[in-house]
């Protein structure tokens, strides 16, 4: 007789707290403190990863990448829709920008991965009739696209599958209106004929090899056909459960999952195959038609963008079949701040954060600043001078341990010297700043601060760099674009400056550099070009939140000391709001801001940003 310890090689022990080490699904223990049996299951769902810089949908990236090395390229965008030539790739947390394709399209076959990818034919824009269908096929290295081959017969809506060098291209769209059942073997350089479907069909979607592929769906009219490829030819299989389109696939022909698509309208619903028989696999959280992209296995699935009338969408989703459960990253509701105001300064963590001034709707200055603990904003406090309220101010230190730079004079003339430090429980006047300007950034301590760019009291813009030892300000090497109301992290020997507004002429900038201590370098540019965002964390890791590209905005980046990624966006869109420049990323937090078009167009609210976390799934064992 087969015992729980002929399958794990050991007895059930008792334990006073769980395991940490590696166990097995299905390992039973005792917790002597709990007074409970428990165990390891496996947990299949979906978590939330980094949106797409550009949502987009078209077909652009199905079968291509893993979950941690994801890539799309192309695809549909905007209201008209525009095909464009963008390419992302996915690192397992965010997106970020790519080499861009030759020739610009949507629906087009999509097989490899990010680093050997191949995009074959597809749609250049307009209706898919002659002269709008290309032939063209370009491969991938990880940095740039280059030309091949172009396949024999130019098609859309079709689909691909495989690696680079031994890829099959079958179905679609060809001529001014045909469906076809037709395929095309690629061995990386040439195209041979392939194996024709039995179905003709366009819309559906397919997984596997050259030799080993299945193909599922499509229309028209829609169908719930399968059909697996041998190398040489196609043969009926099992139907799906029910006629579904514009969906995605992933995995191999023995153990692959359908995701969303349409069945018959958009819809959230998954399913696993086995090479004989489909399941119901967890379904995704958002449903979408023509995704911009999907790869992996069926352990390990990225899915990403897609059309969700009455548009595109740039979210993205990762399942995950394993023994631990995922917690995406996100952004959660915080403690409302005080007041409703925009040009809020701040410094220090989400769980010993001090939010700085503020200008309310229609009234003045509050001329206060307020502590907060993660939970509830307290203690406030008068700035000093009483005067240096208007809010156009940057921080850097900590709750306990702030310096602040302020203004002097509520009403023209205007004059931007003055800075003030707070102790924890009240401010005082710190020595004057060599330099008149306002709307700069900040990092660092109260006693190895750094401050950089703004704008004078004129007009210019301004690329000094001030650091502050605690008691002197010392002129420092500028910035190498003048800027304002840009954004600071880090500290003041390894600070982070990114975004801003230039003028003239009025440029936001997607710019990033790096200060070393002695001077500044470039770093990686933002994704998109912005202004008025807060960051926090250090030189090497760091988030990007809010500003204005010029409207709002919700969107966050990640840092990782060379190049921005896409994370998960704030819930509200939000920019001249409090935060702490040196906070780490998994503290990090934003509060009140400005939202122009609105009415009222300022916020309370308060944002915490938490990381992603992996736990195992361990699960109490119940009698009944």
């Amino acid at each position: 007789m087969t015992t729980y310890r002929n399958i794990h090689g050991r007895s059930i022990q008792s334990l006073a707290t769980d395991p940490t080490e590696s166990v097995a699904e299905g390992q039973i223990w005792y917790n002597t403190t709990s007074d409970t049996f428990k165990s390891i299951l496996l947990s299949e769902a979906w978590a939330s990863g980094g949106n797409l810089s550009t949502a987009r949908g078209g077909n652009s990236g199905k079968n291509m990448g893993t979950q941690t090395a994801g890539i799309v390229a192309g695809g549909q965008t905007g209201a008209l829709p525009t095909v464009v030539t963008d390419t992302e790739e996915y690192n397992g947390t965010g997106w970020t920008s790519g080499g861009a394709l030759g020739t610009a399209r949507s629906n087009q076959g999509g097989a490899g991965t990010q680093t050997a990818g191949l995009i074959v034919s597809g749609n250049t824009g307009g209706p898919p009739i002659a002269g709008a269908l290309s032939a063209n096929v370009e491969e991938y290295n990880g940095t740039s696209w280059s030309e091949q081959n172009n396949i024999p017969t130019a098609r859309a809506d079709h689909m691909a599958f495989g690696p680079q060098t031994a890829a099959l291209a079958s179905g679609g769209i060809i001529g001014t209106a045909t469906i076809t059942n037709t395929s095309a073997e690629y061995d990386g350089t040439n195209w041979t004929t392939g194996g024709a479907m039995g179905t003709p069909r366009e819309y559906f979607s397919g997984a596997g090899t050259v030799t080993a592929g299945v193909v599922s769906g499509g229309t028209p009219p829609a169908t719930a056909n399968v059909e697996e490829y041998d190398g040489s030819s196609f043969s009926e299989v099992n139907n799906l459960p029910a006629a579904r389109t514009s969906h995605q696939m992933s995995g191999i022909q023995t153990a692959s999952m359908v995701i969303s698509g349409n069945a018959p309208s958009v819809t959230t619903s998954c399913l696993f195959y086995d090479g004989t028989n489909f399941s119901t696999a967890p379904s995704v959280t958002t449903a979408r038609s023509s995704a911009a992209g999907a790869g992996g296995t069926t352990t390990a699935t990225l899915l990403s963008g897609g059309s969700t009338p009455p548009g595109y969408v740039g979210t993205t989703e990762e399942f995950t079949k394993s023994t631990n459960t995922i917690t995406a990253a996100a952004w959660s509701a915080g403690a409302n701040f005080p007041t409703s105001s925009s040009q809020v300064s701040g410094a220090g963590s989400r769980d010993a954060g001090l939010g700085i001034g503020g200008y309310p709707e229609g009234g003045s200055p509050t001329g206060k600043s307020y502590e907060y603990n993660g939970v509830a904003w307290s203690s406030e406090a008068t700035l000093n001078p009483s005067t240096g309220t208007q809010g156009v101010q940057a921080a850097a230190g900590t709750q306990t341990a702030c310096i602040n730079a302020q203004n002097t004079t509520p009403a023209p003339p205007y004059v931007y010297t003055a800075a003030g430090e707070y102790d924890g429980s009240s401010w005082s006047n710190a020595t004057a700043r060599p330099t008149d300007n306002y709307s700069n950034a900040a990092c660092g301590t109260q006693t190895a601060g750094l401050f950089f760019g703004g704008a004078a009291s004129g007009t210019s813009m301004s690329s000094a760099t001030l650091s502050y030892d605690g008691t002197n300000w010392t002129a420092e090497e500028s910035l190498s674009t003048a800027r304002r109301d840009l954004a600071g992290s880090g500290t003041a020997t390894a600070g982070l400056a990114t975004g801003g507004y230039s003028n003239p002429p009025a440029t936001y900038l997607a710019n990033t550099e790096e200060y070393g201590g002695e001077s500044w370098t470039a770093g990686g540019s933002l994704l998109v070009a912005t202004g008025f965002g807060r960051s926090s964390g250090t030189q090497g890791d760091a988030i990007f939140f809010g500003g204005g590209v010029p409207a709002n905005t919700s969107a966050s980046f990640r840092y990782d000391g060379t190049s921005w990624a896409t994370a998960p966006s704030l819930s509200t869109a939000r920019q001249l709001f409090g935060s702490g420049a040196t906070s780490p990323v998994g503290a990090a937090w934003g509060a009140a801001g400005y939202y122009p078009g609105s009415s009222p167009n300022r916020t309370n609210t308060t944002e915490h940003f938490n990381v992603e976390t992996t736990s195992t799934n361990i699960v109490d064992i119940t009698t009944s």
